[in-house]
């Protein structure tokens, strides 16, 4: 909840909130928790120190004003925030003088039956709360400061000074306010920081989910896992028996310049969204898209028993998908589907887009095959013919002459039996 929710909420002046809120423009994250802390610190330190002055000069004004005046010190901890604004380092410095010189004059005032050296323990404290753990030199700087003015107090400052008269009442009162007071806040601080580091963690477990997920929606699972165990070994397959499935949009050029922007880009992400949802159906691995073209490969990054099957099926549906999608465009549309089987080389390129992509003839034949496919139709080759065997029905198409190939005799695959 932001400072302005939080003031809105519990209707704070506007004053109090512009004074919690001062010199954290430009800060976000943990700087930003930090210096709102200094600065609602600063503002109860204050009232704190008020009170305490106005405890003693109710008691006894006349023998306790040395400590009233001292404890009202600590009214200077209201410029904390602008010092901090300015100077964070001068800030820490200010604090740490100010806690420790101002606490060791009331214990001197007061000795040790006060408690008041108890009020050491917090500075450190007040320092990770409003700075963080950096630098760690000066926290541990301050903390044995700290230390060695508790242990002087106790061996040294055994009785209020000879110039305060303090009634043993009081004395109680101030040693058994200051040990609650102290231990609630040293439990504060170190629930606190317990509370930032296990939202840290779990901030960061989703983060890394996250990351996961963005890294299995680039790579297939096998091959994420092997780049992870071994990052810097680099991953190339040879696939022996891989079924590559290659799908375009039919005159998609001249189509995309009829339609709004907004609607070819939902054309294909609605048509490329089931494709993909197929892919997982059939289990076959989707390889990338191309503009609107869309590459999709079965046996691989693992073999399995029947790619062609998988790829027959996935492509028949890929046809039913077009159909149903070209409905809702008035002028419709249709797809043009190849499909090839054979050896391929597969492998992770890049380091910082990673991409799992897969080359060889087999690709090339499969491309060729889309090409010289019809509307509507799936090409296919006679190694996708000898797989698929008495499972689906064909066509013959005849030979044709493919660029860069040569003679190949061709079907369209039809259907299922």
């Amino acid at each position: 909840m932001s400072s302005h929710a939080f003031a809105e909420k519990v209707r704070l002046p506007d004053w109090l909130s512009r004074y919690i809120d001062y010199g954290t423009q430009g800060l976000s994250g943990p700087e930003l928790r930090q210096r709102r802390t200094l600065n609602v610190i600063s503002a109860l330190i204050p009232l704190s120190g008020l009170s305490y002055a106005s405890l003693y000069l109710t008691t006894d004004a006349q023998g306790l004003w040395p400590a009233a005046l001292a404890v009202s010190l600590f009214c200077i901890f209201a410029i904390w925030p602008f010092i901090a604004a300015r100077s964070e380092t001068a800030a820490w410095i200010f604090g740490a003088m100010m806690a420790v010189i101002v606490q060791a004059i009331l214990v001197w005032l007061l000795g040790r039956a006060s408690g008041l050296h108890l009020y050491f323990l917090s500075a450190p404290v007040i320092a990770i709360v409003c700075f963080g753990t950096r630098p760690v030199g000066r926290l541990i700087a301050l903390a044995l400061v700290c230390s060695v003015a508790m242990i002087l107090s106790q061996n040294l400052l055994t009785a209020p000074a000879s110039f305060i008269r303090v009634e043993d009442d009081l004395l109680t009162f101030l040693e058994t306010s200051a040990f609650v007071i102290v231990t609630g806040f040293v439990t504060l601080g170190v629930y606190v920081g317990f509370l930032n580091a296990d939202t840290a963690e779990r901030a960061l477990e989703v983060e890394y989910a996250r990351s996961e997920d963005l890294l299995y929606s680039l790579l297939p699972r096998e091959i994420a896992g092997r780049l992870k165990a071994e990052p810097h070994t680099t991953i190339a397959d040879s696939l022996p028996n891989v079924a590559i499935v290659f799908a375009d949009i039919a005159n998609f050029t001249p189509l995309s310049a009829r339609l709004d922007p907004r609607r070819v880009v939902d054309l294909l992400n609605g048509v490329f969204t089931e494709f993909d949802g197929l892919a997982d159906r059939h289990q076959l691995e989707k390889i990338k898209t191309i503009g609107d073209a869309y590459m999709v490969a079965a046996g691989m990054p693992n073999s399995c028993g029947n790619p062609a099957h998988r790829a027959a099926d996935m492509a028949l549906d890929m046809l039913e998908v077009a159909r149903a999608t070209s409905v809702a465009l008035p002028e419709g549309f249709e797809i043009r589907i190849g499909l090839h089987v054979g050896p391929v080389v597969a492998g992770v390129i890049g380091n910082r887009k990673l991409f799992y992509d897969v080359w060889g003839e087999t690709v090339n034949t499969a491309s060729r095959m889309e090409t010289y496919s019809a509307p509507g139709r799936i090409l296919i080759t006679p190694a996708a013919r000898a797989q698929l065997g008495e499972d689906f029905m064909f066509e013959p198409r005849g030979e044709i002459d493919v660029k860069g190939i040569g003679i190949v005799e061709t079907w369209w695959l039809t259907d299922r039996i």
